[in-house]
Parts: structure tokens; sequence; C-alpha cells
């Protein structure tokens, strides 16, 4: 047993990891991190230190955690933390200040229409948590995280779902079970409340084209990181063996451009509301088309090799899944596949914290959305089971650094 306590062992890890982070940086002549605007976003780091990274954050988090009291632990949850980013997004703060200077509140304030004080105000707090810089007094500037803002577009989406979206869905969770205790219904949750409507989310943001091309951006953004990369479906299956691949629910067509530039020869439809897919993108010369679909209708594409179904069933509640996969059984051939992309919660407790996190904030999202949820393996079994005894489970793989498995049931209707 360890004479250490746990804030030694965990300095000890943190001193260890950094040392090697930084050796690694120095001996490649890479930039530090840092919080200059000129900053790296992303530090080129090789898997092995990767991973040196992933324990520093984790220890670091617990560490921050413990040599705070109780009472630190529970003032740390301000509720105004989003009022920031709201603001920034809401006028557009990224595109006003200079991506090479620097600019006043003063004029800042005067070039969006509202009160200096109050501006400066609220953008301090975001300052605060390193998003913009104050260089020196009443002068607002930019930090790397701010930058990243006015040069991707992407996050700038992913900003305004969440403060949009995602917040006032929140907000109105709690109130949402007291009325509706069953949570059961994709229109009777937190977001049903937030936006007054007896729709489910998403046919909602359906109804006005730029919410749904937003939406749709948010989302390639949240998965433009390395723990959803598309290689961790387009390396893991054996896509070269198969002719034809139908994406149902694939948004904006990102998982299957991946596909399509590995497996060229792969003949890939995705499929998607009708105002999704107008908003979509398409690359020329991948073999991807795009088609207008009611994945709770019968499905139209009869007989291919794949029917994909990523990060889509955690939208809906259960009896929801039941209803999209019956849905596809009319047009299945007999030893047709069916792939389901989604992350399959581990038991609570028995992964790091950080990730835990991550995935139990990611479980209330759809909660708060549509009284959906992530599931566990034997929850994945059961909804397929009920579907129909005739989707077959062939297995589940967890690809290494991602956050979805690949789920794979073979159709012997």
């Amino acid at each position: 047993m360890s004479s250490q306590s746990r804030i030694a062992e965990l300095s000890a890890v943190v001193a260890a990891h950094t040392h090697l982070i930084d050796t690694y940086l120095a001996e490649n002549a890479l930039p530090y991190p840092s919080f200059e605007a000129d900053g790296p976003t992303e530090l080129g780091l090789p898997a092995e230190l990767e991973e040196s990274r992933a324990l520093v954050l984790q220890a670091t988090q617990e560490l921050n955690d413990l040599l705070q009291t109780p009472r630190d632990l529970l003032y740390n949850h301000h509720h105004n933390r989003l009022l920031y980013m709201k603001a920034i997004y809401r006028f557009d703060i990224a595109h006003q200040v200079p991506l090479d200077g620097e600019i006043t509140y003063r004029d800042l304030a005067a070039i969006v229409g509202v009160d200096s004080a109050a501006l400066s105000r609220i953008l301090r707090l975001g300052i605060a948590y390193r998003i913009f810089r104050e260089p020196h007094p009443g002068v607002i500037a930019h930090s790397p995280a701010s930058r990243s803002i006015a040069e991707d577009s992407g996050i700038s989406d992913w900003m305004g779902a969440n403060t949009h979206e995602l917040w006032p869905a929140a907000e109105k969770t709690v109130e949402a079970l007291i009325k509706w205790p069953g949570a059961t219904e994709p229109n009777q949750a937190g977001f049903s409340l937030a936006k007054g409507t007896n729709d489910p989310y998403l046919k909602e943001l359906s109804k006005d084209p730029e919410k749904a091309r937003r939406f749709g951006g948010a989302m390639s953004f949240f998965i433009s990181g390395p723990k959803f990369s598309p290689n961790h479906l387009t390396d893991n299956y054996p896509w070269a063996t198969l002719n034809s691949v139908v994406d149902v629910g694939g948004s904006h067509g990102d998982m299957a451009f991946a596909l399509a530039r590995k497996y060229p020869n792969l003949h890939i439809t995705v499929q998607d509301l009708p105002t999704v897919v107008a908003s979509a993108k398409k690359e020329n010369g991948l073999n991807v088309q795009f088609m207008g679909h009611d994945f709770f209708e019968e499905q139209p594409i009869k007989n291919a090799d794949v029917y994909l179904y990523r990060w889509v069933l955690h939208d809906w509640p259960d009896k929801y899944c039941v209803k999209i996969l019956r849905a596809l059984i009319p047009a299945l051939k007999h030893g047709a596949r069916v792939i389901v992309m989604e992350a399959v919660l581990p038991p609570f407790g028995v992964i790091p914290n950080d990730m835990e996190r991550n995935l139990r904030a990611m479980d209330i999202s759809m909660l708060e959305l549509s009284n959906a949820k992530e599931r566990d393996l034997d929850e994945w079994k059961t909804l397929f089971q009920e579907a129909d005894p005739r989707f077959i489970f062939q297995g589940v793989k967890q690809p290494s650094g991602s956050n979805l498995a690949i789920i794979e049931l073979a159709w012997e209707g």
C-alpha cells in the first residue's frame, strides 16, 4: 500500500507526464500551449503523448476537486456560465474583434448596439474562462479559443445550438418531469416547454431552415474531434466487401463522405429530413447521394447491404427506436446488416471521472431534448429484440479512442 497521500500521487502523475509533453514539444520545435491569440489550437502530439495529456487532465481535475472544500465544489456550479457564450454568439463578437488586433469595449459596444458597461461585464466573465483576453484595461483581444470561434463556423454553430436550444431545454427539464413524470414521449421534454411546441425537437428545428442548418453544423463540429472521428467506423468494419450502404439519419453526410473517400466503389445514400438534406453541401467526385426521408416511414431503398444508424437512435425514447427499426424491415434482404454506432454506457464509476462527466452530460442532453437516452449493452440488446427477434445481434466493437461503439445486427427474416 502506498505511503503517499492521494494528492501527492496525483501531483507526481502531473509532473511526470507534463515533463514528457514539454520535452517532446521542445525537441520538435513545436509551440507551447498559450492563451495568447497565436497560441496553438492543437499540440500535434503522438498517440502515446495524447495518453499522457489525458492522464494530466484527469489528475489535475481530481487534484483540483480534492483541494477544494465541499462548499467550494457546490459553489463552482455557477448558473450563468453560458450567458457570455450566448452574448458572444448573438452579437457575433468573435468577428467584431480584429483577429490580429484589439478593440475597446466602448467601440465594440457601439458596433453591436448595447451598453458598453453591460457588455464588458459579460465578456470579462468569459475572459476569466479564457475566451478572449484583456491585454490592457478597457481593451479586448482574441485568445486561441475566441479566435477559433471566428475561424471555424462549426464552433460558432455549436455555440449557437448550445445557447439557443440546449440551454433553454436544460432549464425546463425539471418542470417537464413534474408535468410529464413518465418521461417517455419526445414532445414532453424540457425542450418542449422551453419552445412551447408539441413537436419533437428535430421536427421543431426543421421548421426553420437556419436553425436546422445551425444544428447540423453543430453536430458536424461535435463529431469532428478525435473521439468521434469517422475513421473509427471506416477502419473497423469490412466496407470493401460491400456494394451499397444507406446512411439513415445521416444529416449533412460527414460519415458518408468519409466512407466514400476510402471506399470509392461503395454506393452510399444519405437519408434525412428534407430540410436537413436541403442544407447539405455535396462533395464532387464522391459516390454519395442525398434523399429526403422520414425514418419513421417505410424504408424506400430495398435490398441494400448495410443500413447505418450512426448516432441516431440515442435521440429517441425506446418505443420510437423500435418504430424506426421496424420501418426498415420491409426493405431488408436476408443477411442484410444493420450497423448501429452509438455510445455503449459502462457501469457507473469504472471509467475516469472526466469521461464519466462527459458521458453523463450527453445522457442528460438526450433527456432534456426528447426524453431519449444513452444506453448500456443490455438495453441495446433488449431494444433490438423488441423491434423484432429476427434482428440477430452479431457483436459489439469499441474502437480504441472512440466514444462510440459499433454494434452489428444481421437480418435473418
